[in-house]
């Protein structure tokens, strides 16, 4: 039988359409291999950019492919028939993750005593410093509950320094977070060990009185202790006998107050210098002006901050100058004193995330615990006196009462395989040679795509220019 002409058109126009429609998706299936390509190339791009940033950690992108479209089902079989395998097409690929590779980079001396690394996981924990609060003159701020450590920012890079004011700042004048030495409200230097030696208790709140300082773990921005005031036997600074209870300059360690659930305060410059008559002479400037309608008193409170928690010694408002500061592999900032003393600032504060790869890149050094992350932990690598946020401890429910555990997510952790190393930072985890290999083939896969394009461009000027 022949073909008649307009059944003979009629299958060159499906035919032409068929061959059409294929070489359109070569085509599109190779614009998305294009696109795919050149995001891959801007990660290799950024990788081979930051190779020599201090803390940046390599990111890796994955394909994936793109929808597929089924030309025919797949089949089981039956009783006389066999099966078939499902026939497929699919429309090129996309991009499938981009990740970060949080995994411990190497270690790159500078020289700086300040500069520092974690040997193993977690970060660094840094945000603005305390507010002073103008009514009550404290400083508020911290943070006390494990739900309030997301907010803040984390890095790798431990580029630290003492600003002006005394606060460990990063480059970027971030404050660093930690748990900072503070003076021992139950110090007692006249405190007898009990005569039960056995008695637990007795013997934890004897060693506790003998302590002038504590580990405060509110986690606050760590700041060099204050310097003391000049003594004077106003202040009680000098006993009547003409000895000495502190030295000008001496380290005046922050406040722990019970009054704002365990806060650590830092005195405040003014001018008085007794600590019963600087709160009764806040309580008198809220009350009445001075004669002629002004107001000439200066209210101010001066706590009880001095090393050995005299309640009379006052603190200026200059920060004591230490001299050869370090980091330990504790965590530990310390520097020596101008009396010779080995001051030691605080602890730093390490966090911990349940998936340290799903952290958020915010900006430079810089990541946030969003979606991705999980939960956010706060870790140590010293054993602190308590092991809760916010200065907490569990009670057993003495005398009747029911036992208070705090959240387990306001816990410390004491983290055992990560530790500090100083004078160096971390180095770019950014491997030249894979990224260069990985350039190598990315740019081979987008010269595939390109003549992809190219050939599917010829075979539809061929088609275009077909003719009966």
């Amino acid at each position: 039988m022949l073909w008649s002409p307009a059944r003979l058109t009629g299958d060159r126009q499906r035919h032409r359409k068929e061959v059409c429609e294929s070489m359109t998706g070569a085509m599109y299936a190779a614009i998305g291999g294009l696109k795919s390509h050149m995001t891959k190339l801007n990660v290799i791009g950024n990788n081979v950019a930051n190779v020599n940033t201090h803390g940046y950690k390599a990111q890796r992108m994955t394909f994936k492919e793109s929808m597929y479209t089924t030309s025919r089902s797949g089949s089981n079989g039956g009783v006389t028939m066999g099966g078939n395998n499902p026939s497929q097409i699919g429309y090129g690929c996309s991009v499938g993750s981009i990740d970060l590779n949080m995994s411990p980079s190497t270690y790159a001396p500078t020289g700086v005593g300040l500069d520092c690394m974690l040997d193993g996981e977690g970060f660094f924990m840094v945000g603005d410093k305390l507010e002073y609060d103008e009514i009550n003159k404290v400083w508020t701020g911290g943070i006390t509950k494990g739900s309030e450590v997301s907010q803040m920012d984390l890095t790798r890079v431990g580029d630290f320094w003492v600003d002006p004011d005394g606060y460990i700042c990063n480059r970027d004048n971030k404050v660093v977070y930690g748990f900072a030495r503070v003076q021992n409200p139950a110090y007692d230097p006249d405190a007898k060990p009990p005569q039960d030696a056995t008695d637990k208790k007795a013997m934890d709140a004897y060693e506790l009185a003998k302590k002038e300082t504590i580990i405060s773990t509110h986690l606050v921005p760590l700041r060099v202790p204050l310097s003391a005031a000049a003594p004077t036997k106003d202040n009680k600074g000098i006993k009547d006998n003409g000895e000495h209870v502190w030295d000008e300059g001496d380290p005046v360690y922050p406040f722990l107050s019970a009054a704002t659930g365990g806060t650590n305060q830092y005195g405040t410059p003014g001018d008085y210098t007794d600590y019963e008559a600087a709160l009764k002479a806040n309580q008198d400037a809220s009350k009445a002006p001075a004669a002629g309608g002004t107001n000439t008193a200066k209210p101010q409170t001066l706590y009880p901050v001095a090393k050995n928690t005299n309640e009379n010694a006052v603190s200026d408002v200059m920060p004591v100058q230490l001299k050869n500061m370090q980091i330990g592999t504790d965590g530990s900032i310390y520097g020596v004193a101008a009396n010779g003393d080995t001051v030691i600032v605080g602890y730093i504060a390490v966090a911990s995330a349940d998936s340290p790869d799903g952290v958020t890149h915010i900006d430079g050094p810089y990541y946030k615990a969003m979606g991705g992350a999980g939960n956010l932990r706060v870790s140590t690598l010293v054993e602190l006196p308590t092991s809760y946020l916010g200065n907490q401890v569990a009670t057993e429910g003495a005398n009747g009462a029911d036992p208070v555990t705090p959240d387990a997510g306001d816990a410390i952790l004491t983290e055992k395989t990560t530790k500090v190393r100083n004078g160096g930072l971390e180095a770019s985890s950014t491997d030249v040679a894979n990224e260069f290999a990985e350039m190598i083939t990315t740019q081979r896969g987008y010269q595939a795509n390109t003549r992809i394009i190219t050939v599917t461009d010829s075979m539809l000027e061929e088609l275009v220019n077909m003719k009966r």
